[in-house]
């Protein structure tokens, strides 16, 4: 008779023996949790239920044998839902436990977070994923039954796993009880990397007091694509502003030549003279093709194109490119760079974007202040500017001027893109960083108003190995 009655209730209740093992389960148990009472009879919930199952109450009922008090477990989770439990010790050491729908806030997960257009996801101490809604099935391609249970490192990139990504960030989420907007890679079920950014947030979970937490996760492809199209649109814009300063520049030679080529057309010179004049429209032939090389190494694609380069060489190209617009400004430029840097791999058309949209910033803080100086030093220094890489030196390069400096507030963003106090597109300084990290390096800058700014540049050295 007590079996009918406890078969007819609608809320699930089973017991366990001193082993742990399911003696009972009613049919509201059978149907809410997929357990066929026929099939569990005999069987450790430990086995039947395992990850699915909340551990506080998972180890009140498992062995070994222990004095069980009653006990009201708010918010517990069993398989993919929420349960109010009770928990009253029985007879022959039997432990019963009734389950009825949870009034807590895990309960109501479905209806706050299920059409939510962000991904939304929560794992449990495990790290094994316990919910999981519809903005993360559409942008990772997982069903909620075929993700939930699955650890959560199945949408990390095995390269983030071997940087221990995911202890970093539980380490920072348990130390700081929140991470926010943090930038990163995550895999779709089809193997496909997206950009994304995460803020994932503690909580408690249930009756084991044991730490979860719960992810808001954010496409940002889109937003890449846009900023790369913005950054591209600002490396048109600089070439547009280098234009009439080339011009110039290659006006004044072709004038030579034009000068040079009349005379020996009328054979006014004689043929020491024509010697001299020769050479002369040689050189500035040369200078043309210098200045022109460097525009098309600037109008590449944003791909890299990898080469053996000398960094002093790559240096002394930008100042031919803006040698006249410098002058104009009142700048000078002092150039500091070891003969015997060795060669680095690097692309040398983006490394020349880097310093060209370094020098043209110097030079607008200068011209408003009627002129100044700038000094570029590059040399060996020792450092691992990216943690892994085969890198036992670096080169640094720094780049300062004495203008009126950056207000230390602003440094933390001039990086960003669309940050500008000048009135500027805000792409130059965020486009250098891009490259440089291409490349494997560091940039950062320093300055203190009144008193100028310093950009300090790390490039890897490769090893011998």
């Amino acid at each position: 008779m007590e079996l009918m009655i406890l078969d007819s209730l609608p809320d699930p209740i089973f017991f366990v023996d001193r082993r742990g093992c399911v003696v009972y389960l009613n049919r509201a148990c059978e149907s809410a949790f997929g357990l066929p009472a026929s099939e569990v009879a005999g069987r450790p919930i430990s086995l039947l239920l395992g990850s699915e199952l909340d551990e506080g109450l998972l180890a009140l009922l498992s062995p070994p044998p222990r004095r069980v008090t009653p006990a009201s477990l708010p918010a517990v989770r069993i398989r993919r839902t929420f349960w109010d439990v009770r928990v009253t010790p029985g007879s022959a050491g039997m432990t019963g436990v009734y389950c009825m729908p949870s009034s807590g806030p895990q309960a109501r997960w479905p209806e706050l977070v299920a059409d939510s257009a962000d991904a939304i996801w929560a794992v449990d101490d495990r790290e094994c994923i316990i919910a999981w809604n519809r903005g993360a099935e559409e942008m990772f391609g997982y069903t909620s039954d075929q993700i939930v249970g699955q650890p959560v490192t199945r949408l990390i990139p095995a390269d983030l796993i071997e940087a221990r990504e995911p202890e970093r960030l539980r380490k920072a989420l348990r130390e700081l009880g929140a991470v926010r907007d943090y930038q990163t890679r995550r895999l779709t079920k089809d193997g496909h990397e997206v950009e994304v950014s995460l803020t994932s947030t503690l909580a408690r979970n249930g009756a084991s007091n044991s730490l979860a937490s719960s992810t808001i996760v954010r496409d940002l492809s889109q937003r890449r694509q846009i900023e790369r199209q913005a950054i591209e649109s600002e490396k048109l814009v600089t070439l547009g502003q280098l234009a009439a300063s080339v011009a110039q520049e290659i006006g004044a030679p072709l004038t030579a030549i034009g000068i040079v080529v009349e005379s020996l057309r009328k054979s006014e010179l004689g043929e020491g003279d024509t010697e001299r004049q020769l050479e002369t429209a040689a050189q500035q032939l040369s200078r043309i093709a210098r200045l022109t090389h460097g525009l098309v190494e600037l109008a590449k694609p944003g791909e890299l194109h990898l080469a053996r380069v000398q960094l002093c060489h790559v240096i002394e190209r930008v100042l031919e490119l803006l040698e006249a617009s410098l002058n104009r400004a009142g700048v000078e430029v002092t150039v500091d760079c070891e003969a015997s840097l060795p060669e680095i791999t690097a692309d040398a058309g983006q490394l020349q974007q880097v310093f060209l949209n370094l020098l043209m910033n110097a030079q607008r803080a200068l011209e408003s202040a009627g002129g100044g100086l700038v000094t570029v030093e590059a040399g060996l220094d020792r450092g691992l500017p990216v943690v892994g890489r085969p890198v036992r030196q670096v080169i640094k390069i720094e780049l300062s001027d004495n203008g009126p400096g950056i207000d230390p507030a602003d440094i933390p963003y001039i990086f960003a893109p669309f940050f500008s106090r000048s009135g500027g597109s805000g792409l130059g300084l965020a486009l250098a960083k891009q490259i440089v990290h291409a490349h494997g390096g560091t940039i950062e800058a320093h300055s203190t108003l009144g008193s100028g700014a310093t950009f300090t540049i790390l490039l890897p050295v490769e090893s011998d190995a």
